[in-house]
């Protein structure tokens, strides 16, 4: 009994600990008041126990092996969380999601009152850069504080599968834009932060690694990710750029891969979830091929890097420095180390789970509590609960005093900072998420996750099989697991998506409306249930339906963005007008409200109106969707045609498949006679939107006028044509035919098709 008082005694000190900072002479005293640059690289999904430096074996990881080889591996690092945007808050602000309030994707904000990483370096004059590799961490949802550059760029339309995880790119992509931006920075004071998430679900590694772990795709992904990190080291060396540079590599969580029954993760708050790697590179030798192998956390980072560098520590800060350990010399000390998920809780309506740990014990607080011995059986597979009760008991004690003092001056989560597009958008990819107020949960009695684990599966199963195309699979799978549980909203929600997708409107309508019986807060469930009418062509319905969620208490901003928009694109603009007002006056930053009311300005060649809400916009939310393809078109007709053409590019460079932004540009490179760039950007529109007719046209003409590829381009006339282009624009195909047989000798089709163009020109005078 005295040996478990006394580790306690160690623990309870040790969760004390976490708020008391100790400063360390060693790395100051090595800078010699140098300037020293910071890149910061998380490796998203990335598990510790499968680099060859955490004794991995097959060796896939020579790169990050290297990194730790230069520098010091911490050995049992702790993910505050297994979600991309929770944990990475974590990192950059150092505060626990018990403070900073982010407790899961895409419905939760980062507040501007937390101090981030980036906005301490940009305080003390140096440049600042992140690159992300996915839109869980796009710039909506506030990570962006203090970053000069914020390279994301996520062009939502370009994916229609109905998962948020499928909106990434590579990592060469990330690698490249990070290379870029050295290379123009390097001799600049820097901290960049790079963001990978290769290693994420899907797992669809490149060639050669994709043959090489044929039935192992997930290491096929992590080798890869070591490939581009190699190549990005090579860099770093090339360039001399080691000598005055603290390099840190970490993960933001890890990956079950089966284990405890979990396929990836989010679900559970195991090691196999929560462990990551976490390396510190210095130019120092003496903190090279160091290790210690005590419990320390994802918190740890934010302070870490500032003492390195001899900036302030912000005062809410609430991990500790890691600078005592670099030595190796220190021996393991007896910390608590706090992870958490919602995720059941906020998408199944199941428990959320917290677990505390320290060297030795672990304990997960969940309805059926469990309690590991880690030293003894690190896979956790023997819940002591019931055999070390009085363990149990005190480190229970000391949890809800951690969590307690954690969460002493919490932040309140922020749910409405999204604009009502983005919400649309993710609405209308299916996106799991609601933007749920979490206190609405509190007090209800909720299923253990252990419990309902193969339902998760199956559902995941479901909406993969979905992804794939296999519609009636996945529907007929998904009703199944309703049948047997009809209290999961989201599987309601799934459900309703695969029968949208597969164009069953009518029955979405009823599996969305199943969702929203059981979570009567997720406005995506409202959206959707519109959106379905309106594909019925019933837009009364769908107002209809908006407007009963109002008069019964839910009152949503982006409610009338959606009825707007739905009668915006109809040209319905008495209708719509009213709609975005209102959500203007309920949500008074709406750049999307201003920007819809700016673009039925231009249509009525209202320019100062126009001018108007885009200046609004624009000051909220100057890299908004669509904005500035609208300023663009007002420039236009402003006649200020170089302003036009590089608000168009901008808004390509952010949405490469915005095919109107990209017909447009053509359009005024072709009024500026630069054929070429008309002809390429054309191209561009063309693939980016096969099923607009003008595009044939405009190409079909330039090789007309350039008398070559006639037959080519007679087919691109006749495709344009099948699209069925609006009557204004139908002459045009109509003539080029005319011309291009001409050319060709055929005269009697010549004259067959400039005589139908003719009629049409004669019948719309």
């Amino acid at each position: 009994m005295k040996k478990v008082l006394i580790i306690f005694l160690a623990i309870a000190l040790a969760a004390v600990a976490l708020f008391i900072f100790r400063s360390d002479d060693s790395v100051r005293q090595l800078r010699e008041h140098q300037d020293f640059n910071v890149i910061l690289i998380t490796v998203d999904t990335l598990r510790a126990d499968r680099l060859g430096c955490y004794g991995f074996i097959p060796d896939l990881t020579p790169a990050m092996n290297k990194m730790a080889a230069s520098g010091v591996r911490f050995e049992n690092c702790i993910a505050q969380t297994p979600l991309t945007l929770p944990s990475h808050t974590t990192i950059l602000t150092g505060t626990l999601p018990i403070h900073h309030g982010v407790r899961d994707n895409g419905g939760f904000v980062v507040s501007p009152r937390l101090e981030t990483m980036a906005e301490s370096f940009k305080a003390a004059g140096y440049r600042t850069a992140a690159f992300v590799s996915a839109y869980v961490l796009d710039s909506k949802w506030g990570l962006n504080q203090g970053f000069d550059y914020y390279f994301d760029r996520f062009d939502l339309g370009r994916f229609e599968k109905i998962s948020l995880g499928e909106v990434q790119r590579r990592a060469e992509e990330t690698i490249d834009e990070a290379l870029t931006w050295l290379e123009k920075n390097k001799s600049q004071k820097f901290f960049a932060w790079i963001h990978l998430y290769d290693p994420h679900t899907p797992y669809e590694p490149p060639e050669p690694f994709k043959s090489q772990y044929p039935d192992r795709p997930y290491l096929g992904e992590i080798a890869y990710t070591d490939s581009q990190l190699a190549r990005f080291w090579n860099y770093l060396e090339k360039e001399k750029l080691l000598d005055n540079l603290f390099l840190v590599l970490a993960s933001d969580h890890g990956e079950s891969l089966g284990e405890h029954g979990e396929t990836t993760h989010g679900f559970f708050v195991y090691q196999e979830a929560i462990h990551v790697p976490l390396i510190f590179v210095t130019p120092f030798e003496k903190f090279k091929g160091k290790t210690y192998s005590g419990v320390v956390t994802l918190a740890d980072m934010m302070p870490t890097v500032l003492e390195m560098i001899g900036l302030n520590i912000p005062p809410e800060v609430q991990g500790r420095s890691l600078l005592p350990y670099f030595d190796g010399r220190k021996k393991a000390e007896d910390r608590m180390a706090y992870s958490e998920t919602f995720y059941p809780r906020y998408h199944y309506g199941w428990s959320e789970l917290r677990s505390l740990q320290n060297n030795r014990y672990k304990l997960i607080l969940a309805p059926v509590p469990e309690l590991y011995d880690l030293k003894s059986d690190p896979d956790e597979q023997k819940n002591l609960v019931y055999i070390e009760k009085k363990v149990y008991e005190q480190l229970t004690r000391l949890a809800e005093e951690f969590e307690k003092k954690a969460g002493e001056k919490a932040i309140e989560a922020d749910f409405a900072s999204v604009d009502e597009e983005t919400r649309e958008k993710l609405a209308a990819l299916g996106y799991l998420g609601s933007f749920v107020d979490p206190a609405r949960l509190s007090g209800k009695k909720l299923a253990d996750p252990k419990d309902k684990i193969n339902i998760f599966n199956e559902i995941s199963r479901a909406r993969e099989t979905g992804m794939a195309g296999h519609f009636e699979e996945a529907i007929s799978a998904l009703r199944k697991i309703l049948e047997d549980d009809p209290t999961i909203s989201d599987g309601f929600f799934a459900l309703g998506n695969l029968y949208f997708k597969a164009r069953k409107f009518q029955e979405a309508v009823e599996a969305f409306t199943r969702s929203l019986e059981l979570k009567p807060d997720d406005s995506f469930a409202v959206i959707n249930v519109a959106n379905c009418y309106a594909a019925l062509n019933k837009l009364d319905l769908a107002e209809q339906f908006i407007l009963e969620q109002v008069k019964r208490g839910f009152d949503d901003p982006q409610f009338y963005h959606v009825l707007g928009t739905l009668y915006a694109l109809r040209g319905n603009y008495e209708k719509a007008l009213p709609y975005f007002g209102e959500c203007l006056k309920k949500n008074p930053r709406s750049a999307s409200a201003h920007n819809a009311i700016a673009a039925i300005c231009l249509n009525r060649d209202d320019l100062a109106g126009a001018e108007e809400h885009l200046r609004a916009a624009q000051e909220l939310n100057p890299t908004l969707l669509n904005l500035r393809y609208n300023l663009a078109q007002l420039r236009e007709r402003q006649n200020r045609i170089p302003e036009a053409m590089e608000l168009y590019r901008q808004e390509i460079a952010d949405s490469p498949s915005h095919y109107k932004a990209l017909f447009n540009l053509a359009r005024l490179y072709r009024l500026q006679h630069r054929e070429q760039e008309e002809l390429e950007t054309l191209q561009r529109a063309l693939q980016a939107n096969p099923d607009f007719p003008l595009t044939y046209f405009y190409l079909a003409r330039i090789y007309l006028r350039r008398g070559e590829r006639y037959q080519e381009a007679i087919g691109l006339v006749k495709k344009g044509l099948e699209l069925k282009p609006d009557r204004e624009n139908l002459p045009l195909g109509y003539f080029l035919l005319a011309d291009l047989y001409n050319r060709l000798g055929d005269y009697a089709a010549s004259e067959q098709y400039a005589n139908k163009g003719r009629q049409l020109v004669n019948s719309s005078r």
